[in-house]
């Protein structure tokens, strides 16, 4: 899964081994802003990727942040009508 916000750009992918561990991969700011620095390991040079394991609970919670980071008053063109409509649709 790939996600972008203002708190960075990340890829979140399920190990194999262990499917209660997850990868998540990005930039080392990106990564070092959200989560403690001595985690953090090289995964690519060329490309600067770096990467940290967490479990899906850590997982949740970083998400969770990340939803609670977004800035609601930036979208301008949402209209609340139209939400509840797909509500209705999808109901």
């Amino acid at each position: 899964m790939k996600i972008s916000t203002s708190k960075g750009n990340f890829k979140i992918i399920q190990t194999v081994k262990n499917q209660d561990e997850l990868l998540i991969l990005g930039s080392w700011n990106d990564l070092v802003n959200n989560f403690e620095s001595s985690r953090i390991f090289l995964v690519n040079k060329p490309d600067s990727l770096f990467g940290i394991y967490v479990c899906k609970q850590e997982c949740t919670d970083f998400l969770g942040e990340l939803l609670l980071s977004i800035n609601y008053n930036e979208w301008e063109d949402f209209k609340l009508g139209e939400v509840n409509s797909y509500r209705t649709y999808l109901a």
